[in-house]
């Protein structure tokens, strides 16, 4: 009786599984290629999606000497940042080829400017 109804969890866990996979599939689609993407927008969009990958294969590379990871898991994840690396500087520069007037990285950590003396810089230059 007791592997009868074990079976039926496991299948019903299975399904579990597979509706959670469906629906997260759902929420966050595939990162399209760089070539499909034609706006500045559309590029940018992309952005926050290779940094979040890329911090939890680093996140992950940091917590291996806590973690008792294989050799080949840790190659593994560095070969992932080194991909992820390029195809962010990827994505970068193709934000400044579509469109030129980009201040800065997109999605980076910027100093303060303060309004007022921007708009006085843009009143001297005229």
């Amino acid at each position: 009786m007791a592997r009868n109804c074990e079976k039926k969890l496991i299948g019903l866990n299975r399904m579990y599984i597979k509706q959670q996979q469906e629906e997260e599939s759902i929420k966050r689609p595939k990162r399209p290629p760089l070539k499909h993407l034609k706006s500045a927008q559309e590029v940018k969009k992309w952005i926050p999606s290779i940094k979040k990958e890329l911090d939890y294969c680093l996140e992950q590379l940091s917590g291996a000497r806590k973690h008792t990871y294989p050799e080949n898991k840790i190659k593994e994840f560095e070969e992932k940042v080194i991909e992820l690396e390029k195809e962010h500087k990827k994505f970068v520069q193709k934000v400044f080829e579509l469109d030129p007037q980009t201040s800065g990285v997109p999605w980076q950590p910027r100093g303060y400017v303060s309004k007022r003396k921007a708009s006085e810089k843009v009143n001297l230059c005229f």
